[in-house]
């Protein structure tokens, strides 16, 4: 049984120890581009038991995404790592995209037999991520 149609083109990105403020404004450039497979989620943190908050959600890359003119971007606060995961293929239009709005610098990845993924670090362009 291959499934490499609609899964393949299902990333996850989890954004941590970041504000709300950031995680939407990274969700928010997302969103113009792909559509969501999966509403966004908060785990973590936000009871004050002291836990890091982890803001996640699933988009459908299988559509093209637009670039978002800079001028349209929210502007985050500080660096927010980006855990991205997903189909091969699918991951690398994700970051292609947050690259058109973002400094995106990669930090780490595990490579699978039908996945991977992939630590990035994503700033204002202009800053040092």
């Amino acid at each position: 049984m291959n499934d490499t149609g609609s899964s393949s083109a299902q990333v996850t990105v989890e954004l941590s120890d970041c504000s709300a403020q950031d995680a939407a404004a990274v969700f928010d450039v997302l969103r113009t581009g792909f559509p969501q497979a999966s509403p966004a989620e908060r785990l973590g943190g936000a009871d004050g038991s002291g836990g890091a908050t982890v803001w996640t959600e699933t988009f459908d890359i299988s559509g093209a995404g637009k670039a978002v003119p800079p001028g349209d971007a929210g502007t985050l606060t500080r660096p927010v790592s980006a855990d991205v995961q997903g189909g091969y293929l699918a991951v690398d239009q994700l970051r292609a995209f947050l690259a058109s709005t973002f400094a995106v610098s990669g930090e780490g990845a595990a490579f699978g037999d039908q996945e991977k993924d992939v630590h990035l670090c994503l700033a204002n362009r202009g800053d040092n991520p």
